[in-house]
């Protein structure tokens, strides 16, 4: 959920297996892996504790990014609201709704798309880093001595690219972490981590020993759903000095400090879930999308559902032509920048079809240029799209290349709950503006 692309598409081989007695020993190993270009993850768990996996990812010899860990969903989303306030400024409930679904790869299309930068990029993947390999070394601090490191390396068995920007010199992040560690000890925290939840244990006590103001803003923010980071995140205040001014209420038992589980991600719908006739409906046309980033297919796929139409997400570019010569839908979606093969590629494969010559292929980039929409218009394309997705944009194009010689229109059917974009809206209520809309992006063919 929180890698850059290559891992999300290259299976990585076990080649090697270390234990370790120190997290000195296991810089040196991060640092044997910047020095040999290493491309792939060291999976790190501790004897005892093998159900709690950290996973350090690298690339080139750069880390780029981290899996487990106690809170990795509450990690992602407070370096979210931390460094790119303007995508959020709230902090979310146990469980995330689909609109908090944020990854790695969608983080790089708000920078694509200009909503952030690229360093607001890079300080949520910073903080993410720091915040897991803190968390690593708080647990081996208090390990069983007699226990040691497991270490096994993942290699991808080839060297990936990366624009010089992307990743961080594992002795940076290593540096980093060291000095919040050090200060959480210095300050007497070592024992307490700042992943626990401190709840009120004994009403009377705090309401006697504090003042009417801090005893409202206790019983207002300690609610048992926010951890130390939480709170910090929420209260913009500094972990540390937060966990210091609770501290004395938490030696006299007034405040209890418990464990809490991590936010729940709900599990992402699977693709072809509409992709079969609605019972008790006619068939209504199927509408595939090639896309390698789950955000996007989810938000066109709630589109699509919800303006009644059978919707299949497809994620692998080598995969998808024999997809859609099985399922033949009735139009295609196809995002231009993929690994391996890129939309142009995929296009034109599709055209070489005679069953899929009049097909709409409408392409889905960030990239509208002239020169863009001439090379689609060679290879048979049909249409753009421009990020971001949204139900007008999508409707629209349905209009224009699928709709206009049906008849009735399709209707909308089972409207749910918020969708991750703008509420789609019924094509018969809104056939004028989606005409409108129609007209303006007829020019391309």
């Amino acid at each position: 959920m929180f890698l850059p692309r290559p891992f999300n598409t290259i299976e990585c081989q076990s080649t090697a297996c270390d234990f370790l007695s120190s997290c000195e020993a296991l810089l040196q190993k991060f640092l044997d892996c910047s020095r040999k270009k290493f491309s792939g993850y060291l999976a790190l768990t501790l004897r005892g504790n093998d159900t709690t996996p950290w996973n350090f990812y690298f690339l080139n010899g750069r880390l780029v990014g981290s899996q487990g860990g106690v809170h990795p969903v509450r990690c992602w989303y407070r370096q979210i609201i931390r460094y790119c306030p303007q995508l959020s400024c709230e902090f979310p409930s146990q469980t995330l709704g689909s609109a908090y679904l944020w990854d790695y790869s969608a983080l790089s299309q708000r920078v694509e798309q200009g909503q952030i930068s690229r360093g607001q990029k890079m300080a949520v993947i910073r903080g993410f880093l720091i915040e897991t390999l803190f968390d690593f070394m708080q647990a081996c601090q208090f390990r069983d001595r007699a226990s040691t490191i497991k270490l096994v390396h993942y290699d991808c068995g080839q060297k990936m690219t990366l624009p010089p920007s992307i990743g961080f010199h594992p002795s940076d992040i290593w540096q980093q972490t060291v000095q919040v560690w050090t200060a959480w000890n210095r300050a007497g925290l070592a024992q307490h981590s700042p992943n626990l939840t401190p709840i009120i244990q004994d009403v009377a006590a705090l309401k006697q020993q504090t003042s009417p103001t801090v005893y409202q803003n206790l019983t207002q923010c300690l609610n048992s759903e926010r951890t130390i980071r939480d709170l910090a995140i929420q209260l913009k205040q500094h972990a540390l000095l937060l966990m210091r001014s609770l501290l004395p209420y938490v030696r006299q038992g007034i405040i209890r400090l418990v464990t809490v589980t991590d936010i729940a991600v709900p599990a992402y719908p699977t693709d072809n879930v509409a992709a079969q006739p609605l019972d008790g409906q006619t068939k209504r046309p199927l509408v595939a999308y090639l896309e390698d980033s789950r955000f996007d297919r989810m938000a066109m796929g709630q589109i699509l559902r919800q303006a009644g139409y059978r919707f299949t997400g497809m994620s692998d570019p080598l995969q998808a032509l024999p997809q859609i010569i099985e399922q033949k839908p009735d139009l295609i979606f196809l995002d231009v920048l993929m690994p391996v093969l890129n939309g142009y590629e995929v296009c034109a494969r599709i055209r070489q079809i005679s069953a899929f010559k009049h097909t709409p292929v409408i392409f889905v980039t960030s990239c509208d240029g002239i020169a863009d929409r001439a090379r689609a218009k060679l290879l048979g394309a049909s249409g753009f799209l421009t990020k971001p997705i949204t139900s007008e944009k999508v409707l629209a194009n349905l209009w224009n290349y699928l709709l206009k010689s049906a008849s009735p229109p399709i209707q909308p059917i089972n409207q749910g709950p918020q969708s991750l974009v703008s509420p789609p809206t019924p094509i018969r209520r809104s056939r004028g503006k989606v005409i409108e809309e129609g007209r303006r992006i007829q020019a391309f063919t």
